[in-house]
């Protein structure tokens, strides 16, 4: 066998532990996300509100603020929560797809969008929305609570900003390390 066809053969089954690792790990935060978001859209509408009053009595205390409403505080909560499942589901997304070279989306033969990145950002959109949607729809089955189309779009607010400013994050990396972002057409 050539050294040239060795290299090739080595590099096809390039697997990168590193990567590997950081799937596993984002996978994981990415799950248990998930299961800490429907867990506190089990509890009752009487629960939910009690959580929400205190947190923004601590709120109150903590910065002399005087908010009487927890209106505000619920939004921002959905927004959050779902801004945090965004980055976890990114960041598994990126990971998974950087452990191989051989199945990475690079060396997929269909390209459906302009670079890794797109694709990343398109797959946890749809991802983020999803889970969004399905625990409103899950929130119409526990006491005192409802789902709402509303919600799901504040969720959408948080998971476009975190994926705007990923989109944004990307960009100056690839600026700084002076190289652009590998475009397939």
């Amino acid at each position: 066998m050539t050294t040239e066809k060795l290299k090739m053969t080595v590099h096809e089954k390039e697997i990168s532990i590193r990567y590997c690792v950081l799937a596993f790990i984002f996978w994981v935060l990415t799950l248990s996300w998930i299961v800490t978001i429907y867990y506190m859209s089990s509890q009752t509408g009487v629960q939910s509100s009690q959580m929400s009053r205190g947190f923004v009595a601590a709120l109150n205390e903590i910065f002399g603020l005087n908010i009487q409403d927890d209106s505000v505080v619920r939004m921002a909560a959905h927004a959050g929560e779902f801004a945090l499942l965004t980055f976890f589901s990114y960041m598994a997304l990126s990971s998974t797809n950087k452990i191989s070279n051989k199945t990475s989306y690079a060396e997929s033969p269909v390209k459906l969008m302009r670079s890794d990145n797109e694709m990343n950002i398109i797959f946890t959109l749809w991802f983020t929305i999803l889970n969004a949607i399905f625990d409103e729809y899950h929130q119409l089955f526990v006491s005192g609570r409802s789902g709402t189309i509303f919600n799901v779009l504040i969720d959408l607010i948080g998971i476009i900003i975190v994926l705007v400013i990923i989109r944004i994050a990307f960009t100056i990396y690839l600026k700084t390390k002076g190289r652009s972002e590998i475009v397939y057409t």
